[in-house]
């Protein structure tokens, strides 16, 4: 599969239009669909958001690689839901972080960061629920 090809599946997969992936990694709509065209290929500051935006490697993006985030890669449709759910989750972390003027629009929030936010909210949901728990 070329790399026009694979970009296409990974946004398709992520239920993302060209614009919406143009907007992220801050280049034309038109460009989006150079490069799923094979006519255009990224410079390397726009390959590296892509592989981190859909947190692929850059191998996997040339296939080089038959893993996607060091695991043999899964069937995406299956998972749909769960990736569907870390999605909005993500997006609403970016929401807010742009709403309160900590990053602007097309920023990419790095997956430690992404990380540590989710600890933090696990552990905020438990310390909820035990306090529940000795009130009840």
């Amino acid at each position: 599969m070329s790399f026009g090809n694979k970009l296409k599946q990974l946004r398709l997969e992520n239920n993302m239009t060209q614009e919406e992936l143009s907007n992220i990694l801050n280049v034309s709509r038109a460009t989006v669909g150079r490069y799923e065209n094979n006519e255009r290929f990224p410079d390397k500051n726009i390959l590296e958001k892509i592989a981190d935006f859909f947190e692929v490697s850059i191998d996997f993006l040339f296939e080089r690689v038959y893993k996607k985030n060091g695991r043999f890669q899964t069937n995406i449709k299956e998972d749909s839901d769960k990736y569907e759910f870390y999605k909005e989750i993500i997006n609403e972390i970016t929401n807010k972080l742009i709403e309160e003027d900590i990053i602007k629009k097309g920023d990419l929030i790095p997956k430690n960061i992404l990380q540590l936010t989710v600890n933090y909210g696990l552990n905020a949901a438990v310390e909820i629920f035990k306090a529940r728990n000795n009130l009840n």
